[in-house]
């Protein structure tokens, strides 16, 4: 599989490329500078001799400490006065001392080193050198110190061992290492790769079949926490989609009932004008009601979907503007006079004379319309409704039923075009089924809050929020 070849390739590369970066650290630092870290290591050391010899001058205890610091450092050192004097002289490398040997049996050479250490800025100086007899690398480090009763000169001498015999060994040693790591490294990266793609091939199987319309699948967890959070994000999705591709198909079938329903009766009903009533003024006048009902319950239908669709696609601009919700909550009731008389439903409205809010007035008649409407379809044996308008920073509209209610779960869902409670889907007697729905996208057009507190058996509250703009307690 590509997937998993990239995964683990990909993973062998960086890897390897830690592993490379390693090990050329390590080659820089133990091959190649190995050297002058050595020597600068020594220069240090002696510089650490001086430091004890100077603080034992300017202390007067020279004469003990001198022996014991070059024989413990392995140096030789010589201490001359500020006429070129020798004062001390401990040699504790024999042949090897250059400055026991060549330096101070010349004069010449002392006053060249007195004349260095004056002459440097830091009063010190390094100066390395060939023993030509003994084949062999040294250095000299030389430096004056000044105090209250005269200066003084301190030289001393060290080696520098050949580490070429060591850098060969190290070499050699290295190639193997280079290639055991190597091999390890490359194992342990395909070990690690495989157990890193493992759940994430495996999602992407699952991910395959979901994209076939399989919502049933399972992403499985791992033991990495990030792969764990994503699978529980897409079970959580596949979920979710699966319940929209239900409502999906709910959708169709109710469309495709709300529309053939009528068309059926249409097609009848014609057939028996033709048939039967043509000639029948009475009988003919029937049929035809019964086709123009069902014109016009296509007509909404059609309006309703269209209008539905507007909202949702922010195609239809909403016109905001202050107006008094009072007002309107009484024209909407007074629209449902007809049914609510035949249905002897008995409304009550909980509010205040007058309440000016902010927002688009024929749009909020709808949604108040279709709680309303919607709040008589599942009304209780009570035969009440009950609306409430309350004040607070906000004007919260509240429309209550007492009917059967609704479950907790499906709450969510209850916005949804043609989402039923009850799955046994019947045709509307009154409107189109879409009036939760547009009320919905309504209101999310105002970016308003709004929702639904229902129990099973009790009944629900509709309810939604617009800005207020200012209430009046008494009539003016």
């Amino acid at each position: 599989m590509k997937f998993s070849s990239r995964i683990r390739i990909r993973t062998w590369f960086y890897f390897i490329l830690l592993t490379v970066g390693i090990l050329g650290t390590l080659w820089i630092f133990q091959i190649v500078f190995i050297s002058s870290y050595y020597r600068d290591t020594k220069v240090a050391n002696v510089r650490m001799v001086a430091d004890e010899m100077e603080y034992g001058i300017l202390n007067n205890e020279i004469d003990v400490d001198i022996q014991i610091m070059a024989v413990r450092n392995n140096v030789c050192a010589v201490i001359y006065n500020g006429e070129g004097t020798l004062l001390y002289q401990v040699d504790s490398v024999g042949l090897g001392c250059y400055l026991t040997q060549r330096v101070i049996k010349n004069p010449t050479n002392v006053s060249d080193y007195i004349q260095r250490a004056q002459e440097s800025k830091s009063k010190d100086f390094v100066l390395p050198l060939e023993n030509i007899q003994l084949n062999q690398s040294m250095l000299v480090y030389g430096r004056e110190v000044v105090a209250d009763f005269g200066n003084y000169y301190i030289f001393l001498n060290a080696t520098l061992e050949p580490l070429d015999s060591t850098v060969n060994i190290l070499k050699d040693q290295f190639i193997y290492v280079t290639i055991a790591v190597f091999f390890l490294s490359t194992l342990f990266a395909l070990l690690l790769s495989s157990r890193m793609a493992r759940p994430i091939i495996k999602m992407n199987r699952s991910a395959q079949k979901l994209a076939e319309g399989d919502y049933k699948v399972k992403f499985e967890n791992s033991e990495y926490g990030e792969i764990s959070q994503l699978a529980e994000t897409l079970n959580y999705a596949t979920e979710e989609l699966g319940k929209m591709d239900e409502l999906r198909k709910d959708l169709i079938a109710n469309v495709s009932h709300d529309i053939k329903t009528p068309l059926t009766m249409i097609k009848a009903y014609t057939e028996m004008i033709r048939d039967l009533s043509g000639n029948n003024p009475k009988k003919r006048d029937e049929h035809l009601e019964v086709i123009l009902t069902e014109v016009n319950h296509l007509d909404r239908l059609v309006n309703d979907m269209t209008k539905l669709s507007q909202l949702q696609s922010k195609v239809l601009e909403l016109d905001i503007k202050e107006f008094d919700i009072v007002e309107l909550l009484d024209h909407s009731v007074n629209l449902m006079q007809g049914l609510i008389q035949q249905e002897q439903i008995d409304i009550e409205v909980m509010s205040y004379p007058k309440v000016i809010v902010k927002g688009d007035e024929v749009k909020i008649g709808q949604v108040i319309y279709n709680f309303v409407n919607n709040a008589i379809k599942h009304i209780g044996s009570d035969k009440k409704v009950l609306m409430q308008l309350l004040v607070d920073e906000n004007v919260r509209i509240e429309v209550t039923d007492h009917g059967d209610g609704i479950a907790e779960e499906d709450l969510p869902y209850i916005w949804d075009r043609y989402y039923k409670v009850d799955k046994h889907y019947q045709r509307q007697t009154m409107g189109t089924g879409l009036g939760l729905a547009i009320a919905g996208a309504i209101l999310d057009a105002h970016h308003a809050k709004f929702g639904v507190e229902s129990k099973v058996g009790e009944g629900s509250t509709f309810w939604f929020e617009l800005p207020l703009v200012k209430v009046y307690e008494n009539e003016s």
